[in-house]
């Protein structure tokens, strides 16, 4: 039998200030089906909130599933 030794170490992930966070929604509005329409990546909140609003105008369609992507890096050392 083999013996196989593990080391174990501790990471953390840690937000990565060097890299702006994008907002993204798709459309969930439907009954059988999601309309699925996609904002794609949005640079701030209101952007995202403008894009929503230009769908639900356009569609009538007022039910989304929204997104704040952001950046993270592990490192090792602690949780921060």
């Amino acid at each position: 039998m083999t013996s196989k030794t593990f080391r174990f170490r501790e990471y953390g992930v840690n937000p990565d200030e060097t890299a702006a966070p994008a907002y993204q929604a798709v459309c969930v509005t439907g009954e059988e089906a999601d309309c699925g329409a996609d904002s794609k990546d949005q640079p701030d909140e209101e952007a995202l909130t403008r894009w929503m609003a230009e769908h639900t105008s356009s569609t009538g369609h007022n039910r989304f599933r929204r997104a704040r992507w952001d950046y993270a890096t592990v490192e090792p050392g602690a949780w921060q």
